[in-house]
């Protein structure tokens, strides 16, 4: 609650409104489709350095707050998500339901990545506008650099309580990253935009290295009814995500 989920969400599809492309994005309910070219434009910064192939075809992100879908997501074969994004409030640290989503996600299975959010809080903080959090911690000063070590320090503590193994994703070696009980933590700033590119990268590349035998399409029907509500003029209507295959009117 609070730590900036939402916000984040808000954050990559504003950055393109911004840009002037209206295209790019479909808004769905609780769910953002991104396209590739938004992928793309978005992390283009950031992959100057990276020199990263993207061949993701785009990303449904799905925000999850009020979604009782989550809690109880059906264990069946496919749990909703390939990755997840947990976001941690850095000036918090871990919270109750911080503990849970963490727990139903590991016990899932499902491979996952931090988010430290609210970056821009630290003491002092230099704002750099949507610019990768590394070129935005080399700007900031010395006591703020620190302050933000120590608070991810105690946030990788936290985690480390839960028996999660995690660590900054720009330092973690090859073998934290073949070891797959790592979880990379990323700082960012959903008001600010710092670190924003980063997390985005960082689900493609996962997406590509671990996770692409799964990403691929095949026919067989295979959908999630997210939530089923009247809606008034239209009467009974139903979310429903479809993960593979076609999903055509009138079928039963």
């Amino acid at each position: 609650v609070d730590t900036g989920k939402t916000k984040l969400l808000d954050k990559i599809r504003k950055t393109n409104v911004q840009e002037g492309e209206a295209g790019g994005i479909t808004q769905q309910i609780g769910a953002t489709y991104f396209e590739k070219k938004t992928l793309l434009t978005q992390t283009e910064k950031l992959n100057e350095t990276e020199k990263f192939n993207l061949t993701l075809p785009g990303m449904l992100v799905i925000d999850t707050p009020g979604h009782e879908s989550f809690t109880n997501l059906r264990s069946r074969g496919s749990s909703l998500c390939d990755v997840a994004i947990l976001v941690v409030d850095l000036m918090h640290g871990l919270e109750q339901q911080t503990i849970e989503s963490l727990t139903m996600l590991r016990k899932r299975g499902t491979p996952f990545v931090v988010a430290l959010n609210k970056i821009d809080r630290c003491y002092d903080w230099k704002t750099c506008k949507d610019t990768p959090i590394r070129d935005a911690l080399k700007v900031q000063s010395e006591g703020t650099v620190q302050e933000f070590r120590s608070r991810a320090d105690s946030a990788k503590l936290q985690l480390q309580e839960q028996g999660v193994n995690s660590n900054i994703y720009w330092e973690m070696g090859d073998e934290d990253w073949t070891n797959s009980d790592f979880v990379p933590l990323v700082p960012t700033s959903a008001i600010t935009g710092e670190g924003v590119q980063d997390i985005l990268l960082l689900l493609c590349q996962i997406a590509q290295r671990k996770l692409w035998r799964q990403l691929m399409w095949c026919a067989n029907l295979q959908a999630t009814v997210l939530e089923v509500k009247a809606i008034d003029g239209l009467g009974m209507t139903v979310d429903v995500l479809v993960v593979n295959g076609y999903l055509r009117e009138g079928d039963k």
